[in-house]
């Protein structure tokens, strides 16, 4: 999957990470403001003058030459997704629970590959025939 956007819905009260799956499936994701705000500035390039916490976790996993290899959306609970941090050190794996918004933030600071499992998607998952294939980014 792409991260494809952050949105802002419900008069700017909302933010909303938009991950795209290649058959244009949109599973939408609610953040906090400040998660929101890590994970677009990212995004974009841009650099803050002091690390963020996701910019520290991304060089510390350099320092200590582990590879973030994935980050998955494994399920979905009472209105909660829950997700998995994939690391790998030296041919060890290493799966860490993670909040999504902390491993998509970390996924796309390392160009990290973003996967859903498929049972979430058919949970919350929406279809976009009006969306353009390609325009995402992919994280």
């Amino acid at each position: 999957m792409t991260l494809d956007d952050v949105a802002v819905s419900g008069e700017g009260k909302q933010f909303l990470l938009l991950l795209r799956g290649e058959d244009d499936r949109v599973l939408p994701i609610v953040v906090d403001p400040l998660q929101a705000l890590a994970i677009a500035s990212a995004r974009s390039g841009e650099t803050p003058e002091r690390p963020m916490t996701h910019d520290l976790i991304a060089s510390l996993l350099q320092v200590l030459d582990a590879e973030v290899v994935g980050v998955q959306i494994t399920d979905l609970r009472e209105g909660t997704f829950y997700a998995v941090l994939e690391l790998e050190r030296g041919g060890v794996r290493f799966d860490l629970d993670a909040r999504p918004s902390d491993a998509l933030a970390i996924a796309v600071r390392t160009g990290a590959p973003i996967r859903v499992e498929e049972a979430v998607l058919e949970a919350s998952g929406l279809e976009d025939d009006t969306h353009d294939a390609g325009e995402g980014v992919e994280a």
